[in-house]
């Protein structure tokens, strides 16, 4: 186990860059934007996202490089603190960059898959590169998911990528490669914590994480009942083999009927408190849970890998919050329902 040591200045560290995150008053602004350069002018003057985006010229910033631009700032974040108080000598600290080393992998399998393994050169972020193990410049220049293969052989992901099932003409199942390395890292990320961190912050880390995948099953599982028509042990086959609710609430949950039998279920769990028998933004109201979860623990906790795991959390939901609007506003969204759609509280 990992050795006691005071990280109260890393705690204070997160708390000092919570209180510069965008509140809801800032995202009820920029819905009402009517561009994407008025809104990259709202953020270079905000002090979450003014040190990253100060030299950044806003009538002439594409979509796509400033989004780019506040994941990585983000990413600086999560590597200032980890480094902070030498943290980053911890496997647990190494969790962001374990979940972007998936993310890439998702997306060069996809790429492949359908003929566009250029592309993902080209959107490959630089930051991943540099702090991750894995040769994604080798692996970009995989011709189909047989070289992606051999170009993994001597990583932690080799194994777990060769059990993904294949299609008629040789290409991964993206569903299947999708379910097996979120699962994978979730899996060595329990791990890291049973084995280097004390048992309070194991509990509170099992409590965060958990909830966090409840919530990716139970929008996973909508989606396959209301737009699919998946039957209950299909559902079950393709969840997340974690809960915090338990095993037996959430496959009652999966084994509705109809999409508005599991909504009605969904009520009855912390999840679905105010639902009201409403449909639509399933996955904010859902979303909406694990934000309120994320942000009181960074509020009260006292534990460094704790408040870091929820802080970057947090970090993830309002940078999607900032991609919605901006997609919102170039369709000319309505903004009340562009601001509906947001995870706020």
């Amino acid at each position: 186990m990992l050795e006691s040591f005071s990280t109260n200045a890393t705690v204070t560290k997160i708390r000092a860059i919570h209180g510069t995150m965008l509140r809801r008053e800032n995202y009820h602004q920029m819905v009402s934007m009517r561009s994407v350069p008025e809104i990259a002018e709202y953020l270079r003057k905000s002090p979450r996202f003014r040190e990253v985006l100060g030299d950044v010229d806003p009538n002439t910033v594409h979509r796509g490089f400033l989004e780019s631009l506040l994941n990585k700032a983000n990413f600086d974040t999560y590597v200032r603190l980890c480094r902070f108080q030498d943290l980053d000598k911890v496997p647990f600290y190494n969790f962001i960059i374990q979940q972007r080393e998936v993310e890439q992998l998702l997306k060069l399998v996809n790429a492949v898959n359908s003929g566009l393994d250029r592309k993902f050169v080209q959107e490959l972020p630089g930051y991943v590169i540099r702090h991750s193990k894995l040769d994604f410049l080798s692996l970009s220049a995989a011709a189909d998911f047989e070289d992606i293969l051999t170009r993994l052989k001597g990583t932690p992901y080799y194994k777990v990528m060769c059990s993904v099932k294949r299609t008629e003409d040789g290409k991964a199942d993206y569903t299947d490669c999708e379910l097996k390395l979120r699962t994978f890292y979730y899996k060595r990320l329990i791990g890291y914590i049973e084995k280097d961190l004390s048992a309070s912050d194991e509990k509170e880390l099992k409590k965060l994480i958990f909830s966090e995948v409840d919530t990716i099953n139970i929008i996973n599982a909508y989606r396959l009942k209301a737009f699919f028509g998946y039957t209950p042990q299909q559902i079950i086959n393709g969840q997340l083999p974690f809960t915090r609710t338990g095993k037996s609430r959430m496959n009652r949950l999966y084994e509705s009927d109809t999409p508005e039998e599991m909504i009605s279920r969904l009520e009855k769990t912390v999840y679905g408190r105010g639902f009201q028998g409403e449909y639509e933004h399933i996955e904010t109201k859902v979303n909406s849970y694990t934000y309120q979860l994320m942000k009181h623990t960074v509020a009260v906790s006292t534990s460094a890998p704790v408040a870091i795991y929820a802080f970057m959390r947090l970090c993830d939901i309002e940078v999607n919050n900032i991609v919605h609007i901006i997609e919102g506003v170039r369709y000319d969204v309505d903004p009340a329902m562009l601001e509906g759609k947001l995870i706020i509280c």
